[in-house]
């Protein structure tokens, strides 16, 4: 895990770049539109909040935001952009982190792909246990199957990623059945519905 965070430390500056291309354009208008029909009012957790792409989208439909990320890079840069009363942060280790509190909504955008294989299970149980009766998990992320944003995985669950700067990092990256994310919820007694784009889908799951 140190690897993920020091490439997403260094990746700060440039992070939201790979979302820019036009042909994305479609799904991400899409997802937004999904996101702005959720009811307002919400106490929201955002795991791997990042520069603030999804916390501004999570603004209106919340009245609180636990933005969480590994990075203290992204921190600043998600609180400078933003620089809204409502959005806490916390630098945390989101494998060993514990809420202490339940939430209306738990999101993750593109986290669960860095989630090695083996520890995704147990982390999925901690990400339903942050959800307060009624509350809902919300995942946004990369399809298997779909077309790849980021590059295929080139074995054993990883990737090599480039920076501006010329620098390689080999980092976890796994393209996931958003059907096979919706049966580990189902365990613990989360109900999905599912959106497929072309390049992201979207998870929205219920705790009953």
């Amino acid at each position: 895990m140190d690897k993920l965070a020091s490439y997403y430390a260094q990746r700060a500056a440039e992070y939201e770049r790979i979302y820019a291309k036009p042909e994305r354009q479609a799904d991400l208008a899409a997802l937004r539109q999904r996101l702005r029909g959720l009811f307002a009012g919400r106490k929201v957790l955002e795991l791997a909040c990042g520069t603030g792409l999804w916390t501004q989208e999570l603004l209106p439909i919340s009245r609180s935001i636990l933005a969480l990320d590994g990075a203290p890079e992204m921190l600043a840069v998600n609180r400078a952009k933003l620089n809204s009363s409502k959005v806490s942060y916390q630098q945390a280790d989101l494998f060993t982190w514990q809420p202490a509190e339940s939430y209306d909504l738990v999101f993750a955008a593109f986290w669960l792909s860095h989630v090695p294989p083996a520890l995704l299970p147990a982390h999925l149980k901690q990400v339903a246990r942050a959800v307060g009766p009624g509350g809902r998990v919300v995942l946004v992320d990369e399809p298997a199957g779909g077309a790849q944003l980021s590059g295929p995985v080139e074995g054993e669950g990883q990737q090599t990623r480039a920076l501006h700067d010329g620098s390689q990092y080999r980092i976890i990256k796994v393209y996931h059945d958003p059907h096979a994310l919706a049966d580990e919820l189902r365990k613990h007694g989360i109900v999905s519905e599912i959106w497929a784009g072309e390049y992201f889908f979207y998870l929205n799951g219920v705790l009953e």
